[in-house]
């Protein structure tokens, strides 16, 4: 029984979660966008991961924070992040702009050449958090310059053998569909040569498709989310329009030594069925 008990405690000490939330797209003076309101549907996100999974070692939402870049939809996720008691990482999209993000958020990490980009190591695996913005009027590709590429591939030797998961915005890779293909991360071939030097790449967490995806992608296996607020069709021709409203989601990954898993969460629908 002693032998057991010491086996539980070790295999539970090995066991994370964390929560993956993406493309909130928050409006200033919480306003609507695409007939919803973002601002609403990120308090209910919180409010459920709070309620459910408050056990959780961090939240990442990765990127499109807000719309238009307005200062306003960050001070409000700023606002609504205080309360949040799960140290929150961010990440910015093709809809951020970095130097207005960082004059509200002037304390989240950064590397040396100022990219909202950074490491956090905990139980002894490692986590990377990547900057895919492009600076542009009206740009949507994504972009990893020599310098935020060479961070990340000095981090990866630093890791060594070290279980490494990576959290980017824009994936290297098409899914199929057009409206987001076109603005994929545009350095594929020097983002597949930098991450060669990661011994242990568990497993990469993205956003921007606004579609609930898993890739394998040159052996690295990759997953994204919903929107919380709109989504991307699978079949343009399905809707009327560039958006639709299916269901949004936030993920729960439980991590443990030898498995990962990636629940997805559509925590707007968990409705109870009749009983008859």
């Amino acid at each position: 029984c002693l032998g057991k008990a010491y086996c539980l405690t070790i295999r539970k000490a090995l066991t994370m979660k964390f929560i993956h939330v993406t493309d909130i797209h928050l409006v200033g003076d919480d306003g609507s966008l695409e007939g919803l309101v973002p601002s609403e549907r990120l308090e209910a996100c919180l409010h459920d991961i709070i309620h459910w999974h408050k056990d959780a070692s961090f939240c990442v939402i990765s990127g499109d924070l807000a719309e238009s870049a307005d200062p306003k939809a960050y001070q409000i996720l700023e606002m609504k992040l205080r309360s949040f008691p799960l140290p929150c990482f961010l990440l910015i999209g093709n809809h951020d702009n970095r130097n207005v993000f960082q004059s509200v958020f002037n304390r989240h990490p950064k590397d040396l050449n100022g990219y909202v980009q950074h490491r956090f190591e905990k139980d002894g695996r490692v986590f990377l958090f990547l900057d895919t913005n492009k600076e542009g009027c009206d740009v949507h590709e994504g972009q990893l310059c020599a310098d935020r590429l060479d961070w990340l591939k000095q981090q990866l030797i630093h890791a060594e053998d070290k279980p490494t998961f990576l959290f980017l915005h824009h994936p290297p890779f098409n899914i199929g569909v057009p409206y987001v293909d076109k603005i994929r991360l545009q350095e594929v071939e020097e983002f597949a040569a930098t991450i060669k030097y990661g011994k242990n790449i568990r497993h990469v967490f993205y956003g921007h498709v606004h579609r609930m995806t898993y890739v394998n992608w040159r052996g690295v296996s990759f997953t994204s989310l919903p929107s919380l607020n709109h989504q991307i069709p699978l079949n343009a021709d399905s809707v009327k329009g560039a958006f639709c409203d299916e269901p949004p989601a936030y993920g729960v990954v439980q991590i443990e030594n030898d498995q990962l898993t990636v629940h997805f969460n559509t925590f707007l629908q968990r409705n109870p069925l009749l009983q008859t």
